[in-house]
């Protein structure tokens, strides 16, 4: 096997130290570096041309992947985070920057000093662990809630999380909710929670589909994505027609969606509660006068009377 083949077949990284046993000399690797066939990652480790990009940034700065980095890099739905969060051995020294070997650890990167390991990522355990040690409520709830329902973990294993995660945050497992398809989803379900308004996950609608939230008996809310868009150019199809005609069939039932966006959800939350707030008085009203004056009968009444002022 070439060395480059060694390197993949052992995880994509492999330390110089470890390639000299295996028979590989200096020259080997020199050759190889000549040919593009690997590269230096930093002083000592070695690395190939399809290594996971977020993988070969945690080693240069000298740990493993981890937290909501780790999450990214297993294909979770989880917040974005412009910081690298890197594990690292509590004796580690000579932290180099995750863009230059030959620069140090200065900004860009959130260290955490809780041992390293042997692979490039901190297994889902250990950094569901780390979110809950060092993110936000909404944050941890939205990764564990991802890891769930993507059945990267188990549920017992969550539990086994939850004990390790300081006393503070393990009040959090009762939030987790394996119903939560994005981030977003997450964030509306606690915040409504937190002004005190009940929603109902994931309804099924005859003839429609599946709808985010339902809030009362005709009000829903869909969170929409960049896969909404129109001008969606991402590996699926663009959703913006398929929901156009839902939002009509909903409202031929006498239903009203609301859709806000992921923007419009992080930047203007009390707005877009105002705008619930008013929807659910509606909603009330309406409900009461299609009581007192139910839309159908009243047509089907209609057209007796005018069947009857008919001459026969």
């Amino acid at each position: 096997m070439h060395v480059d083949q060694v390197i993949r077949a052992s995880g994509y990284f492999l330390r110089r130290r470890d390639l000299l046993p295996l028979g590989f000399t200096d020259g080997h690797l020199r050759i190889a570096l000549a040919r593009g066939r690997i590269f230096r990652v930093r002083q000592g480790w070695y690395s190939v041309p399809d290594a996971p990009e977020l993988g070969v940034r945690a080693v240069r700065v000298g740990g493993r992947l981890t937290g909501l980095s780790a999450l990214e890099s297993m294909g979770l739905p989880v917040p974005r985070d412009a910081r690298l969060h890197v594990s690292v051995k509590r004796t580690a020294s000579r932290l180099r920057s995750p863009d230059d070997r030959h620069l140090r650890l200065r900004t860009g990167a959130a260290v955490h000093w809780n041992g390293g390991g042997t692979s490039w990522r901190a297994s889902i355990g250990e950094a569901l662990l780390v979110v809950l040690r060092t993110s936000t409520r909404d944050i941890a709830v939205a990764c564990c809630s991802a890891a769930l329902r993507k059945r990267v973990i188990t549920a017992a294993a969550l539990e086994r999380v939850f004990a390790r995660a300081p006393r503070r945050v393990q009040r959090w497992r009762a939030l987790v909710s394996r119903l939560d398809e994005s981030h977003g989803e997450t964030f509306f379900r606690l915040w409504t929670r937190d002004a005190g308004l009940a929603c109902e996950q994931q309804v099924a609608v005859p003839g429609v589909g599946r709808l985010d939230f339902r809030l009362a008996s005709h009000l829903w809310v869909e969170i929409d994505g960049g896969q909404h868009d129109p001008a969606w150019t991402g590996g699926t199809a663009s959703s913006w027609q398929s929901d156009l005609e839902r939002d009509t069939a909903m409202t031929i039932c006498g239903d009203r969606v609301l859709r806000f966006g992921y923007r419009q959800l992080y930047a203007a939350w009390p707005t877009v509660l105002a705008a619930i707030e008013r929807a659910l008085s509606d909603d009330a009203a309406l409900a009461a006068r299609r009581l007192r004056h139910p839309y159908r009968l009243r047509a089907q009444r209609k057209r007796r009377r005018s069947a009857a002022k008919r001459p026969p």
